[in-house]
């Protein structure tokens, strides 16, 4: 589910190299024409049209997920929605549900290094708050869940975009950009998925973080952009609480400083092993230009 999106349509795309059939269901129509994937049209509120979309499957991976600001909306799409789908799934003899998270759900940092179950997650937004609400009825039905880093690559349209407009409305660098993040390329968060989704083990229950095994520094990713002329270098620099001081005049709120002042890096070790993954490449060497 959610087929058509940023990390739907990359994770089909890898499904169909790799072999594997599948259907990819989403709310909008596509005009894609991929060799060994059916298109189906389903809504996340609409029971009624999921039945069909998910005939024959039996693995289901949920990356649908509404990421505004509504309150009403994040639970009528990313709560009920999600339930809505588990049941459908369930009518369907659907054993194994792959919910695509995020690690939104664990709140402001620092977090450095941490793994799966090493901190409580503590939302602070509607939208993530009701995705660890979604976790809990997937993981409930036997799912399991996968909470990615930040995610870079064609058709990202928050992660690199929101960091750019942070640091430039700030003008400058928080702690010398010394801050740890964990990234992950969309193809490659894409290859996991698939991977995890052709095993046979259930992985009932389970929980992983999805990135690449070495963080970055706020500053690695702050040169490679200005390297790729998407972003002004800065050569100011502030501590945290003086971001904070200096942003909230230029509309930044210290959820917005927490990104860039904070570590967010997290610990992908499990879902390494369990999918036998590998990187041969940096995390910052698929960021588009």
């Amino acid at each position: 589910m959610g087929a058509t999106g940023f990390i739907g349509s990359a994770t089909v795309r890898a499904l169909a190299s790799a072999g594997i059939a599948c259907t990819a269901v989403a709310r909008t129509r596509s005009d894609q024409d991929i060799p060994g994937v059916v298109f189906a049209q389903a809504d996340l509120t609409d029971p009624a049209s999921l039945g069909a979309a998910l005939t024959g499957a039996d693995v289901m991976i949920h990356a649908a997920s509404y990421t505004g600001s509504d309150p009403a909306h994040c639970t009528a799409v990313n709560v009920d929605g999600t339930e809505n789908l588990l049941a459908a799934a369930a009518r369907n003899g659907i054993r194994r549900v792959l919910y695509v998270s995020t690690i939104g759900v664990y709140g402001d940092g620092p977090h450095s290094g941490i793994g799966e179950f090493d901190a409580t997650p503590a939302p602070i937004s509607a939208v993530s708050a009701s995705r660890l609400t979604a976790e809990h009825r997937v993981l409930e039905s036997g799912g399991c869940v996968v909470r990615p880093g930040f995610v870079h690559g064609p058709g990202d349209r928050w992660f690199v975009p929101g960091f750019i407009r942070i640091h430039e409305t700030l003008g400058a660098w928080v702690n010398e950009g010394r801050s740890l993040i964990s990234v992950i390329a969309v193809t490659d968060l894409a290859r996991l998925l698939a991977t995890l989704a052709a095993q046979a083990t259930a992985h009932s229950g389970d929980v992983f973080h999805a990135c690449h095994p070495d963080p970055v520094t706020v500053r690695e990713l702050g040169r490679a952009l200005v390297d790729s002329g998407r972003l002004r270098l800065q050569a100011d620099s502030l501590t945290f609480d003086d971001a904070v001081t200096a942003g909230t005049r230029r509309g930044l709120t210290e959820r917005h400083l927490d990104l860039i002042g904070r570590d967010h890096w997290y610990d992908p070790t499990r879902l390494l092993t369990a999918t036998g993954a590998t990187f041969g490449h940096g995390p910052l060497d698929n960021l588009p230009a």
